[in-house]
């Protein structure tokens, strides 16, 4: 049924070109991680009101919608290496102010929002930047492991990130952690500096300038229902996901008040659950197609947390965020290996910033819902309906016949 094949992993990383993008890409993830736990934490420690996390959630994910409609063609037109050093470069500077301005004694939460809301705006250079440049780094029959490669990316830096972010606070202070992120951004603009790729840039004529928009792109995902089912089922779990970041830190609170070790210490188990999955998804061969993983994968996404339904005991939650994280993991990547066998390399930027800024701008909604509706209806009913948000579309899935047949051998 299965077969592992561990010289994938070896083969991919010895291209050094691959191998400084991924090295500055993980590193900047981790930076991201501490960064969006530190800022959680600092909003609950100063509010501890949900609708106050309802808004960071906002802040973070919103402007993703916007970011998205120049995203796209900027990656085509300039090249996802060049778009993504000046992004790494902004954003680095950006960062920096929090700290700053904390040691000034003048951050205030609405700062907070404010640094929130322009990490999303650019946000979808780095989330659909990565995807638009791997295919001009990797040969075609690596793109999984590539793919399962940038998923690792997010998924150590969520082990890595949450647990020594909760130790970082009490250590040198909430804003002070924002340091390390800031810095990692100068890394990964000087790693992206070094490396020399080829990529399918589109600037020689009038013509070529006019002749893709984001209505081509619409028109490849909604022509074609393989894109189509899974981004529908992404965004829905996204809402799931959202309002999983808003009511996660009050189900901590309810285990050890005032612990941010232990929201941190939840948090890396959902990650470690997504690394090791992450990293099966690049090298097990698997008898089954993509299309039917992926649904497969979803529905277990939802059952697993089903399970903080069982109490507000850390066995239990941590047990059901690790589950959530090893079935949900694999998604992205299996999904993001049949659309880069489909996307024209001339659409690449403009289709990923379109598809993962309506998948990325559900999250919002979510949080959103969770903050409004956790006071009204309580805890118990928000992880309920983030369960069924989240495993009811995979089931839908399985009744769509062109994705259950995607991605066969």
């Amino acid at each position: 049924m299965a077969k592992l094949q561990l010289n994938s992993y070896r083969d991919i990383m010895r291209d050094k070109n691959f191998l400084a993008f991924w090295s500055g890409f993980t590193l900047s993830s981790i930076g991201d991680s501490l960064t969006r736990v530190a800022l959680t934490w600092l909003v609950f420690e100063e509010t501890k009101s949900a609708q106050a996390l309802g808004i960071l959630t906002i802040a973070y994910t919103a402007p993703i919608l916007l970011g998205g409609f120049f995203a796209g063609p900027l990656l085509d037109r300039f090249g996802a290496r060049r778009v993504m050093i000046f992004d790494n470069l902004i954003r680095g500077l950006v960062f920096a102010l929090i700290p700053i301005l904390h040691a000034l004694g003048r951050l205030e939460i609405w700062h907070i929002y404010v640094f929130a809301a322009i990490y999303g705006a650019l946000m979808m250079i780095s989330l659909a930047g990565g995807p638009t440049l791997i295919p001009s780094i990797v040969k075609n029959e690596q793109l999984e492991t590539a793919n399962a490669m940038e998923t690792l990316s997010y998924t150590v830096s969520g082990v890595i990130g949450p647990p020594l972010a909760g130790l970082l606070i009490v250590w040198i202070g909430t804003t002070s952690v924002v340091i390390f992120d800031a810095v990692s951004y100068f890394i990964f603009a000087f790693t992206l500096l070094g490396m020399s790729v080829k990529e399918p840039v589109h600037e020689s004529t009038e013509s070529e300038n006019t002749s893709y928009g984001i209505m081509d792109a619409v028109r490849l995902m909604v022509g074609n229902k393989v894109i189509l089912s899974t981004t529908l089922m992404f965004m829905a779990f996204n809402v799931g996901l959202g309002a999983l970041t808003v009511f996660l830190p009050l189900v901590s609170d309810q285990i050890a008040a005032g612990s941010s070790e232990i929201f941190g210490a939840l948090l890396g188990a959902m990650a470690l659950g997504e690394v090791i999955s992450a990293w099966l998804a690049g090298s097990l061969i698997l008898k089954m197609t993509l299309g039917k993983r992926i649904a497969l994968a979803q529905i277990l996404s939802g059952l697993s947390l089903a399970l903080l339904l069982s109490g507000a005991t850390i066995w239990a939650v941590a047990i059901g965020l690790f589950l959530l994280g090893f079935f949900s993991a694999p998604l992205t990547i299996w999904a993001q290996t049949l659309r880069m066998q489909v996307i024209p390399p001339e659409l690449r930027g403009r289709t990923f910033a379109l598809l993962r800024t309506l998948m990325q701008g559900a999250t919002p909604l979510g949080g959103a819902l969770a903050g409004f509706l956790l006071p009204v209806l309580g805890m118990q009913f928000m992880i309920g309906l983030s369960s069924f948000v989240i495993g009811a579309p995979g089931l839908a899935g399985m009744q769509i016949t062109e994705l259950k047949q995607a991605g066969g051998e």
